[in-house]
């Protein structure tokens, strides 16, 4: 079985952007918390103390522009190119060292690499079951938006890329499950990645291209450049806003807009528990440094008097970066218990949510022996999350091995085995045993399982016939399912326009946000029908954005 590179990775995204918390003035937080500290605690969170304004005295240098945006990632960046590109005078500020690109695919419909393929996406079914995904609690007008526009503003990406004798190919979408007939398994052909460049690679090169033509139509970049507290005029509209740079206060005005691109929270323990506490379960996160997403640009916001998005959270969580041979494959799951609790050929986010949510937040996979022929002819959902996910990923990560050097699966399952993530037995008791699950309930559960097998129908759960597949034949494998966090792409409440708005749904003036800070786009989970959403969301969503502000409009 020869695994490519895209399908292996599919649905690792992306995102770091993050350039400061600290201080801020005016307004304390409405709407997306609590006036009052959690219950049992002494110490307020921090988004609920407003602190004092930095003193006017302590401002070392005032630079003056058009547009500032708040975060290097590729949301930010984004907005600053095309800023920079509408005549504005923009500057971007980040906190960390350099620009922060993580993952692999970008989503976009109907670009000209679409069409000269062949490729037709149903845009309307795909926002419809993007919306769906959310349980009906995302924006659809902005997830339309993003459908509406993401061909052409993902076409002069195309030209970005050809100015630099770079080519972007279509991803792997194409071969998934676009046919499928539930919604939830569904698998549009939206990804598109640099040829020739591996995991990061391409989404490192992009931002530096973006950042490059930015500066080159007169953007300034500031790094090592801390944001502390959004500044407001007497009528409470956002003017600009105090950054830290070591020991000295710099002070940059706004005279379109602020742009917040400032990531994710996953970084901040409080936050997490706060707004999406299943991901206080995850096995560790990868991708993003834990210093980068911190909340910075969210508690300016509520500082200013910004809400939260209404509805809940959606994490990206996936089984990567760990974990046993094929964990991800559709054969029998159980928990700590030893029991079976779901359709296994599901998609990543219900992997690990069951494994977050799971006894002991412990999920095996079991399979028996004949795991090879089985896997052969199992479902198209089944391939593709065994190609996202398990032992092999580091290999992948860290270069040490190329997608045309994958080994056979009995070298994968030795490998696990070796990890110390997949282990076997030659009975289910022993197996049992050194999993530490009840023995008689694993016996108990696979003897169940094998008689749906041989019914050739799930009864107990609805699972694709093509995935049920025996467990008889010794040695017998147990491999532990991982669930780690990339990003949480929820957060401040934004209209269509994506402004800021304030606890009386009420624009915020001169307060923007696009990428993972900005809330209203993903609730419940991430979902994996546009893959590549992630960056695709941040790139068309930030041009949109970067082009209007620059002008003086509205995103339309």
């Amino acid at each position: 079985m020869s695994i490519n590179r895209r399908d292996f990775l599919k649905g690792a995204v992306t995102m770091g952007a993050l350039a400061g918390a600290g201080s801020l003035a005016a307004c304390a937080p409405q709407g997306g918390a609590d006036d009052s500290p959690t219950a049992g605690t002494t110490k307020a969170r921090s988004w609920e103390t407003v602190p004092d304004p930095i003193p006017e005295n302590d401002i070392s240098e005032t630079v003056e522009a058009d547009v500032v945006i708040i975060g290097a990632g590729v949301a930010g960046m984004t907005a600053f190119m095309h800023a920079c590109e509408a005549g504005a005078k923009a500057v971007i500020i980040e906190k960390m060292s350099q620009p922060s690109a993580r993952g692999l695919d970008m989503a976009a419909v109907n670009t000209r690499g679409q069409k000269a393929a062949g490729v037709s996406i149903d845009k309307g079914q795909l926002v419809s079951d993007l919306v769906k995904a959310s349980g009906y609690k995302a924006n659809g007008s902005l997830i339309k938006l993003w459908a509406d526009k993401s061909g052409e503003v993902f076409d002069r990406i195309i030209d970005l890329a050809a100015d630099h004798d770079a080519e972007f190919v279509l991803g792997m979408g194409s071969s998934a499950t676009a046919n499928a007939p539930d919604f939830t398994t569904r698998t549009y052909p939206t990804d598109h990645n640099l040829a020739g460049y591996g995991v990061h690679e391409c989404m490192e090169a992009l931002v530096g291209w973006m950042q490059e033509r930015a500066l080159a139509n007169g953007g300034a970049s500031y790094y090592k450049t801390r944001a502390e507290q959004l500044l407001k005029d007497g009528s409470g509209n956002i003017i600009g806003v105090v950054a830290s740079q070591g020991s000295s206060y710099v002070k940059y005005t706004a005279s379109k807009g602020v742009i917040l691109a400032t990531g994710d929270y996953g970084g901040n323990e409080d936050m997490v528990a706060e707004w999406c506490p299943l991901v206080g379960s995850v096995h560790g996160t990868a991708y993003i440094p834990p210093e980068a997403n911190t909340g910075d640009g969210i508690n300016m916001a509520l500082w200013a008097g910004a809400s939260m998005q209404p509805g809940n959270h959606g994490p990206m969580v996936h089984p990567i970066q760990g974990g046993g041979a094929l964990c991800t494959a559709s054969f029998l799951r159980v928990n700590a218990n030893g029991k079976r609790f779901a359709d296994e050929n599901t998609t990543l986010p219900g992997i690990t949510d069951a494994v977050m949510s799971s006894a002991k937040r412990t999920v095996w996979t079991i399979f028996d022996a004949d795991y090879e022929s089985q896997m052969a002819s199992m479902s198209a959902l089944s391939t593709y999350n065994f190609n996202t996910a398990g032992s092999l990923t580091k290999y992948f990560m860290d270069g040490s091995m190329t997608p045309d050097a994958v080994p056979p699966l009995p070298e994968i399952v030795q490998m696990g085995i070796d990890e110390g993530a997949t282990f076997e037995g030659q009975t289910l008791e022993e197996l049992a045993t050194t999993i530490d699950v009840p023995a008689d309930a694993l016996v108990a559960t696979v003897a169940r399982y094998n008689e749906l097998v041989d019914l050739g129908v799930d009864e107990d759960f609805g699972k694709d016939p093509a995935c049920l597949k025996p467990i008889a034949k010794p040695p017998f494998y147990a491999s532990q399912v991982p669930a780690k966090l990339l990003v949480i792409p929820g957060g401040l409440n934004v209209d269509d326009q994506l402004r800021v708005l304030d606890s009386e749904e009420r624009p915020i003036e001169g307060l923007f946000a696009c990428g993972n800070v900005q809330g209203n786009f993903f609730a419940n989970d991430y979902p994996i029908c546009a893959p590549g959403l992630s960056h695709g969301r941040c790139i068309t969503l930030g041009a949109l954005l970067g082009a209007a502000v620059a002008k003086g409009s509205l995103v339309q």
